[in-house]
C-alpha cells in the first residue's frame, strides 16, 4: 500500500468535460483525481454528493467527512479513500506506523 494520509474533506471541484477534479482537504491539501469515479465513490460512501443538475453539491454529504486516502501507483492522483469510521484495524495500524505499509 502506498503512503497513507488522513484528512477532512473541504470540497470537490471538478469538470465534467475535462474529467478532472480536485479533492480539497481542510488542511489546504489538494489532491487531483478522476472526476466521475471520485464523485460516484463519494456518493456511495456518504450520499448527498450529486446535485439535481448532476453536478457536485458544494455542501454535499462529503464535506466535513474524515477519510484515510492514498495516491495511485504513480503518486500523482487519488488512488483510494476510506471513511475513517469504516477503516479496518490494519489500515489504522499502518497509518499510525508512519503512513506506509
Amino acid at each position: 500500500m502506498s503512503d497513507i494520509h488522513r484528512g477532512v474533506i473541504a470540497g470537490l471541484n471538478g469538470s465534467w468535460g475535462s474529467g478532472l477534479a480536485i479533492l480539497a482537504f481542510e488542511d489546504g491539501t489538494s489532491v487531483p483525481c478522476d472526476n466521475g469515479p471520485t464523485v460516484r465513490a463519494l456518493e456511495s460512501a456518504f450520499g448527498d454528493v450529486i446535485g439535481s443538475a448532476h453536478d457536485i453539491r458544494s455542501d454535499g454529504g462529503h464535506v466535513g467527512k474524515e477519510v484515510f486516502y492514498g495516491f495511485d501507483d504513480f503518486g500523482l492522483t487519488l488512488g483510494w479513500f476510506v471513511p475513517v469510521d469504516e477503516a479496518s484495524p490494519e489500515l489504522i495500524d499502518a497509518y499510525e506506523r508512519g503512513g506506509a505499509e
